[in-house]
């Protein structure tokens, strides 16, 4: 394979290019021959990435604009707008850490592809995670990563350096390593280690004469900046780049697909197979659920005998991700025997193939009916061992759900209990959830709080897992371990208050994930939300009565506000005058019925749902044997076209 994982102090390769002199140039960004007509060294803005590894300070809520903003990071903004040139300013984006270690498809595009990746070697837990997509650059042939160390870390720093140097001699060209210090008077100032070594440790007075013999961070990083070409990308990968960024941003579900397996049948030259639009296919294949063509395209890649692409860490992580989910005959048999040569390498590894190999055996255990308890175990290992190389939300829930399915209680284990705490000061760092605005964290929240038993803030964080619009493959793994954890942990069903709505919430994520059936009309219910004017949702059930035709459809409310608010409406199909999707999210409509005063809002779980409902009520209101009273029905329609269309 492609060698170990980048950890901690290892910066080893997970996977190299093409073989093809043609390939490797462009994935190293040399020039190559213009084609007629275009230019494939356009001016563009360089792209800047800043990693925020260390949490906002207390009491700060991120997003809110109030965070402190760290000096390597205001240095940086600094240096990017000192630097001159002809070519257009450098374009800064800074993104936490979090949204890297999970996987977000949006920041691992933007870390993947920049020009420049600056971020500071401050938390030993975040390393084996940051080193394992520096690698991931490297592989892409993106060199330009510059490695921040304050003069408190340079002990770290040091270490980090001998193995930089001495492990991987042959990568040293892809890293720069600034050590830097922040004097009294707040200047930030790079230098030499072994100097700022001398300052820390009183072997070196500090004064103005020493000061004088450093560099100001701002100026080493205009230097850097002027020296990173614009052309690392050549204009065919970056074409094909973007036009699958614009796929993603324009279609969803069916029509992404098609548009995908559009863009890679272009793939049909050497210069644009290359790693970084691969993972720019992967993640976006994974995103609409189709995993079979992940899998043809790394066993495609498997196939020429020139490419060794498919051997690079974040390829396979995928590929057996793609073939988990699928789950044919022998799928996941192949995942683990590719993962587990990897995973037990002797060199560290990255917590998230770990973790692949805990998913893998806990759908095994899960589809055993619960019954293989050597699934179970290997389950746990993974998750734990992934949860003791990086703590992180997702390896230590799992690795708890998983003790738990193993008979143990927090009031009598010791391990569970130590998983508990280490998962509360986690979640105690991720702050409200109704500010969270990635759906990571808060289904990992969601997760945390049906382990802790509080039935507020499950409904709290299904509903902003809900406004989220999470994709589908990541509810289905959120929703899978709460099937687990009922299964061995189940609870009466609820009567009312909170827990009531925490089992609503819970079931209708659960009908988020489920394949649709049609079912007969009479049969055809559903749960869905009421979105009142003042923005709230509220639980409901749809009911749709009568056979062929339909004569009315309920609206019931799970749990009134006040005992004056009635609970349910029926809507005869007379007063049905029409039914429209709303514009902002497929998965609504709006609902109009005589009187006006009855017009409703429905939030489906999910997309099919809501247009098999807008379907068969657009039927209905095409139905000329409709006895709604003409005059009335025609004005409503009026309305409902204004509405319609604004909506």
């Amino acid at each position: 394979m492609a060698g170990p994982c980048p950890g901690a102090g290892v910066l080893e390769r997970a996977g190299s290019c093409w073989q093809d002199p043609l390939a490797e140039a462009l994935s190293r960004g040399r020039s190559s021959p213009a084609v007629t007509g275009r230019g494939c060294a356009r001016s563009r803005p360089l792209s800047v990435v800043y990693v925020l590894t260390r949490e906002p300070g207390l009491g700060v809520e991120p997003g809110s604009g109030t965070e402190a903003e760290p000096l390597p990071l205001r240095c940086l903004r600094e240096a990017c707008a000192q630097l001159q040139g002809t070519r257009p300013p450098p374009q800064l984006r800074s993104l936490p850490f979090a949204t890297l270690a999970l996987g977000d498809t949006a920041a691992l595009d933007s870390f993947y592809n920049a020009d420049v990746v600056v971020l500071e070697v401050s938390s030993s837990l975040a390393q084996p995670s940051l080193f394992y997509h520096l690698g991931v650059r490297e592989s892409f042939s993106m060199t330009n990563n510059v490695l921040l160390c304050s003069q408190a870390e340079l002990p770290d720093l040091q270490a980090l350096r001998e193995d930089v140097f001495q492990k991987n001699s042959d990568c040293v060209g892809s890293y720069t390593l600034i050590p830097y210090v922040v004097t009294a008077t707040g200047r930030v100032l790079c230098g030499d280690a072994g100097l700022l070594r001398g300052i820390a440790d009183g072997l070196v007075q500090a004064g103005a004469g020493t000061e004088a013999l450093l560099t100001p961070l701002v100026g080493r990083l205009v230097r850097l900046l002027e020296a990173t070409p614009t052309d690392s990308c050549g204009y065919f990968r970056e074409t094909i780049r973007q036009d699958i960024r614009q796929a993603r941003e324009r279609f969803s579900g069916q029509q992404l697909r098609q548009e995908l397996a559009r863009l890679q049948r272009r793939l049909d030259s050497v210069e644009l197979l290359s790693p970084d639009i691969v993972m720019n296919l992967l993640l976006s294949y994974r995103d609409v659920q189709d995993y079979s063509a992940i899998i043809e395209l790394v066993e495609t890649l498997q196939a020429l005998p020139t490419c060794d692409v498919a051997e690079q860490h974040n390829v396979c992580f995928h590929y057996t991700f793609a073939l988990n989910r699928r789950n044919r005959p022998g799928d996941r048999e192949k995942a683990l025997a590719v993962l587990l040569p990897l995973v037990k390498y002797e060199g560290p590894v990255a917590p998230d193939l770990y973790c692949m190999c805990g998913r893998i055996y806990k759908d095994m255990f899960f589809t055993s009916g619960f019954q293989n308890a050597g699934h179970l175990e290997q389950a746990y290992h993974w998750y734990r061992k992934a949860f003791d190389v990086e703590p992180s939300l997702h390896s230590g829930i799992n690795a708890a759900v998983l003790l738990i399915a193993a008979g143990q209680h927090f009031e009598d284990s010791e391990e569970l209990r130590l998983i508990g705490m280490k998962l509360a000061c986690l979640l105690a760092r991720k702050g409200c959830v109704e500010k969270m605005q990635y759906y990571w964290d808060v289904g990992f929240y969601l997760g945390a709080q049906i382990l802790a038993n509080d039935p507020i803030q499950v409904v709290l964080a299904a509903e902003q897992l809900y406004k989220l619009n999470a994709p589908i493959w990541y509810l289905v793994s959120v929703m899978e371990t709460f099937l687990l954890y009922q299964h061995f942990r189940p609870t009466p069903e609820p009567s009312g208050g909170p827990p009531l709505r925490a089992h609503f919430w819970l079931h209708f994520l659960l009908q988020s994930c489920q394949p649709f059936k049609m079912a007969p009309p009479q049969e055809d219910q559903c749960l869905v939300l009421v979105l009142e004017i003042n923005k709230v949702l509220l639980p409901a059930r749809l009911e749709i009565q009568g056979t062929d035709p339909v004569s009315t459809v309920t609206l019931s409310l799970l749990d009134p506000e006040t005992q004056e608010d009635p609970s349910s409406w029926t809507f005869p199909v007379t007063s049905i005058c029409g039914i429209s999707t709303s514009k902002l999210d497929q998965r609504c409509c709006f609902l109009y019925a005589l009187p006006p005063a009855q017009d409703v809002q429905l939030c489906f779980p999910s997309v099919e749902r809501c247009q098999r409902f807008c379907g068969l009520i657009q039927v209905l209101v095409m139905n000329p044997d409709s006895s709604a009273p003409t005059e009335e029905a025609e004005g409503a329609r009026e309305v409902l076209e204004i509405l319609s269309a604004s909506a």
